[in-house]
């Protein structure tokens, strides 16, 4: 019985990394698919590996009841969620003018406040967080305002590997990116 529930916390171990790795690859890159993936492998593989072994060794003498495999399993699991909850944020929803060209300005707010309606100068407000988290790095879905998506390849960023460029617009920290023309 205990060989059934150990398996069944090994596949749960493998599904969550694998998840992992797929989720990582997809993150914006310069690189493509491949190069992504590889170094995310690497680089979750070695990290979750050792952490994950060093945390069941010194779990080990005070849960005598497990063997190491079993708490490095638990353990590599647990480090393999919170990289999941660290990874993921959605990307942010933009609404711009009908037919709106040019670039768009995402402005820290000074009273912490989120508008991603855009004005038709391309200005829009974000949070302190949305400046400083994951998501400003991945590229928006815009919107324009009669509810048509605007085609992913009319938004440009600022480079392949970070999305936005970060500057400083009237004395503010700002996200930029451009929509281009059809």
């Amino acid at each position: 019985m205990k060989t059934k529930y150990r398996r069944i916390l090994w596949l749960i171990s493998s599904i969550l990394f694998v998840t992992l790795l797929i989720k990582m690859a997809n993150l914006p890159s310069a690189y493509g698919f491949w190069f992504p993936f590889i170094l995310s492998f690497i680089i979750c593989g070695i990290g979750v590996s050792i952490v994950g072994a060093i945390l069941a060794a010194f779990l080990q003498p005070i849960l005598k009841k497990y063997t190491f495999w079993t708490l490095f399993a638990v353990v590599s699991s647990i480090i393999t969620i919170g990289l999941h909850i660290y990874i993921y944020s959605p990307p942010l929803k933009i609404i711009v003018p009908d037919n709106f060209v040019g670039e768009i300005n995402l402005v820290v707010h000074p009273k912490n406040e989120k508008n991603l309606k855009i004005n038709s100068n391309g200005t829009g407000y974000i949070t302190e967080s949305i400046y400083l988290s994951s998501s400003g790095n991945k590229k928006p879905n815009v919107y324009f305002k009669n509810g048509e998506r605007v085609s992913p390849k009319r938004i440009i960023g600022y480079d392949s590997l970070f999305f936005y460029d970060r500057r400083n617009f009237n004395g503010q920290n700002a996200l930029n990116f451009k929509i281009k023309k059809k």
